[in-house]
């Protein structure tokens, strides 16, 4: 299935990109063993549902002597948890003879906007690519598509609690989010395709880009509500926000940095993706209608429940 890499490392394993490409490869009849890195030695059991063979290890990839002893025999690195430890993963396996490493990261790294947390990860990539030419970058957009993604359901929660919502500035900027099982069936396809995926970079973004706007009123149409939108002036909503994050010390869910990266139009190319593994994201309207009907029957289950 995938020609000489038998040895395959899954960090991040228990997350939530992570689990699509497990099913992914349980519905191909992967049959060799894929070895798991896992923090907590009680997600073990989390590997009982999938019907396929693991090899895991508990414990932290930031500690190098760990990751060191779990990329031993290693081939190929599918490194899906953050990518803050991206480069520890190469540093250490290029030491350990890995001969591919595909990371997972994000496309706030083509942003036009400056913050730490951007320049951080440009570094991080940067650092990574001086270490070991042996490298694939998948870079995705916003995920949604899982009741586990951090944007999405949060906003769908919030729109179907609320009858009124608020958007940073006027909603007219473009976005292109990428459902999760497109997400994990390019990790799949990348590994599939290696002649032609060794040592590139990616976009992986949805169909195509959608304004705020029109995103939240599909939403809307597929909550079945009627929900008022209020628009605040973009300025407004970053000095808002920074005192927000004064008086509750920074924990809030969003920062001024994320409301000043919403005006921006987040438009990407995934035409070499395409060309290269065959990626074909949903549109849109139809993979939220899959996210909010399962929200819905959750809802419902927990309901019925309670009663």
């Amino acid at each position: 299935m995938f020609k000489n890499f038998d040895n395959i490392l899954l960090t991040g394993a228990s997350g939530n990109s992570a689990y699509f490409f497990l099913k992914k490869l349980e519905k191909e009849n992967f049959d060799k063993v894929i070895k798991v890195i896992t923090r907590d030695k009680f997600k073990n059991s989390y590997f009982n549902q999938f019907k396929l063979k693991f090899k895991i290890f508990n414990g932290d990839i930031n500690d190098k002597e760990f990751l060191s002893k779990s990329l031993t025999d290693i081939d190929l690195v599918l490194h899906t948890a953050n990518i803050e430890n991206s480069q520890n993963i190469v540093e250490v396996g290029t030491e350990k003879k890995v001969k591919w490493f595909i990371l997972v990261h994000t496309t706030m790294v083509y942003s036009k906007h400056s913050s730490k947390r951007i320049e951080n990860r440009k570094n991080i990539e940067k650092n990574i690519l001086k270490l070991n030419s042996n490298v694939t970058i998948l870079s995705s957009s916003m995920v949604y598509g899982s009741s586990r993604d951090i944007n999405m359901s949060r906003l769908i929660r919030f729109m179907d609690t609320f009858k009124i919502f608020p958007i940073f500035g006027n909603g007219q900027n473009y976005m292109q989010p990428i459902y999760i099982e497109d997400l994990a069936n390019a990790y799949y396809n990348v590994i599939k395709f290696k002649e032609q995926t060794f040592n590139k970079r990616y976009i992986l973004a949805g169909k195509e880009p959608l304004k705020y706007n029109d995103i939240l009123k599909i939403i809307e149409k597929k909550l079945e509500k009627k929900i008022f939108f209020i628009k605040i002036p973009l300025s407004l909503s970053i000095f808002l926000i920074k005192i927000c994050e004064i008086i509750f010390f920074g924990k809030l869910h969003i920062n001024a940095s994320q409301v000043e990266r919403l005006s921006e139009d987040k438009i990407y190319d995934y035409s070499q993706a395409k060309k290269d593994f065959l990626f074909n994201p949903k549109e849109f309207e139809e993979g939220i209608e899959i996210q909010i009907k399962n929200y819905k029957d959750t809802k419902n289950n927990k309901k019925i429940k309670q009663n």
